[in-house]
Protein backbone atom coordinates (compact mmCIF):
# COMPACT_ATOMS: atom_id res chain seq x y z
CA UNK A 1 0.00 0.00 0.00
CA UNK A 2 3.11 2.44 1.07
CA UNK A 3 4.26 1.94 -2.66
CA UNK A 4 1.47 2.42 -4.38
CA UNK A 5 1.20 5.78 -2.45
CA UNK A 6 4.79 7.23 -3.52
CA UNK A 7 3.85 5.90 -6.82
CA UNK A 8 0.95 7.93 -6.71
CA UNK A 9 2.61 11.28 -5.03
CA UNK A 10 5.98 10.72 -7.38
CA UNK A 11 3.31 10.78 -10.45
CA UNK A 12 1.66 13.79 -9.16
CA UNK A 13 4.72 15.70 -8.23
CA UNK A 14 6.34 14.98 -11.71
CA UNK A 15 2.99 16.17 -13.45
CA UNK A 16 2.65 19.23 -11.44
CA UNK A 17 6.37 20.57 -12.28
CA UNK A 18 5.84 19.49 -15.82
CA UNK A 19 3.15 21.65 -15.92
CA UNK A 20 4.93 24.49 -14.03
CA UNK A 21 7.79 24.10 -16.28
CA UNK A 22 5.66 24.12 -19.59
CA UNK A 23 3.85 27.43 -18.12
CA UNK A 24 7.23 29.32 -17.33
CA UNK A 25 8.64 28.02 -20.45
CA UNK A 26 5.04 29.75 -22.19
CA UNK A 27 5.86 33.15 -20.41
CA UNK A 28 9.77 33.08 -20.63
CA UNK A 29 8.97 33.28 -24.43
CA UNK A 30 6.20 35.67 -24.67
CA UNK A 31 8.57 37.98 -22.47
CA UNK A 32 11.39 37.45 -25.05
CA UNK A 33 9.34 37.84 -27.61
CA UNK A 34 7.91 41.31 -25.67
CA UNK A 35 11.39 42.50 -25.31
CA UNK A 36 12.20 42.66 -28.77
CA UNK A 37 8.80 43.15 -30.44
CA UNK A 38 9.74 46.91 -31.42
CA UNK A 39 13.45 45.28 -33.17
CA UNK A 40 11.10 42.33 -34.59
CA UNK A 41 8.77 45.21 -36.09
CA UNK A 42 11.59 47.83 -37.65
CA UNK A 43 12.90 44.35 -39.51
CA UNK A 44 9.64 43.79 -40.72
CA UNK A 45 8.93 47.05 -42.25
CA UNK A 46 12.48 47.93 -43.66
CA UNK A 47 14.78 45.12 -44.43
CA UNK A 48 17.79 47.34 -44.36
CA UNK A 49 17.54 48.76 -41.15
CA UNK A 50 19.46 47.36 -38.07
CA UNK A 51 18.63 48.74 -34.83
CA UNK A 52 21.75 47.26 -33.43
CA UNK A 53 23.72 50.16 -34.42
CA UNK A 54 21.31 51.89 -31.91
CA UNK A 55 22.26 49.94 -28.91
CA UNK A 56 25.93 50.63 -29.35
CA UNK A 57 25.60 53.96 -29.60
CA UNK A 58 23.38 54.20 -26.90
CA UNK A 59 26.01 51.93 -24.80
CA UNK A 60 28.55 54.16 -25.93
CA UNK A 61 27.23 57.30 -24.53
CA UNK A 62 26.62 55.46 -21.01
CA UNK A 63 29.73 54.54 -20.50
CA UNK A 64 31.31 57.89 -21.81
CA UNK A 65 28.90 59.53 -18.97
CA UNK A 66 29.80 57.18 -16.23
CA UNK A 67 33.46 58.16 -17.23
CA UNK A 68 32.86 61.64 -16.83
CA UNK A 69 31.31 61.33 -13.29
CA UNK A 70 33.84 58.91 -11.61
CA UNK A 71 37.03 61.98 -12.82
CA UNK A 72 34.88 64.45 -11.81
CA UNK A 73 34.09 62.83 -8.56
CA UNK A 74 37.96 61.88 -8.43
CA UNK A 75 38.89 65.75 -9.25
CA UNK A 76 36.46 66.95 -6.73
CA UNK A 77 38.16 64.41 -3.81
CA UNK A 78 41.62 64.40 -4.80
CA UNK A 79 42.16 67.80 -5.62
CA UNK A 80 39.25 70.20 -4.01
CA UNK A 81 39.58 68.00 -0.74
CA UNK A 82 35.86 68.05 -0.86
CA UNK A 83 33.35 65.13 -0.91
CA UNK A 84 29.44 66.15 -1.88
Amino acid sequence: MAALIATIIVYLLSWISEAILTWLSGVYTSMFYLAFAIEIAFRNVATNFDISGLYNAIYIVAIAILIMFFIKKMIETYMMWSNR
